[in-house]
């Protein structure tokens, strides 16, 4: 995956977060068809077409944690995914929904033979 932009509603919900204002937990992956470059203004992909809950939340060394979406051979079978975005706040299943803390681009076909990991490295420091 290209470089992952951070958006402003990312980083302003890291930061409401201290308050309690906020749940800043990534609880989303999406995919989307958009070829569009990432922008930190991004509230939502550029064409969502496909959203599963995260895999997995794996903590690195201090500050770090490791948050992966498994895409299966049966999820998104044919779609040219070209972003990837995490999304947390009150996401849910729905396309849209929640608040996009992180955007980027990826250009791949999934096939029904492969299985991909979408990971993000969320360093805070």
């Amino acid at each position: 995956m290209a470089a992952i932009t951070i958006t402003d509603a990312g980083k302003n919900m890291m930061r409401d977060a201290t308050s309690g204002a906020q749940n800043p937990k990534i609880t989303y992956v999406a995919l989307g068809t958009s070829s569009a470059t990432p922008a930190a203004g991004d509230t939502q992909l550029g064409a969502e077409v496909f959203r599963k809950a995260v895999t997995s939340y794996t903590n690195g060394s201090t500050g770090v944690i490791v948050i992966s979406l498994y895409l299966s051979p049966t999820d998104a079978v044919g779609i040219s995914i070209q972003e990837v975005g995490f999304f947390g706040g009150n996401a849910t299943k729905t396309a849209n929904s929640g608040t996009l803390l992180a955007h980027g681009l990826y250009a791949h076909t999934h096939i029904g033979t492969e299985s991909i990991q979408f990971p993000l490295t969320f360093t805070i420091s």
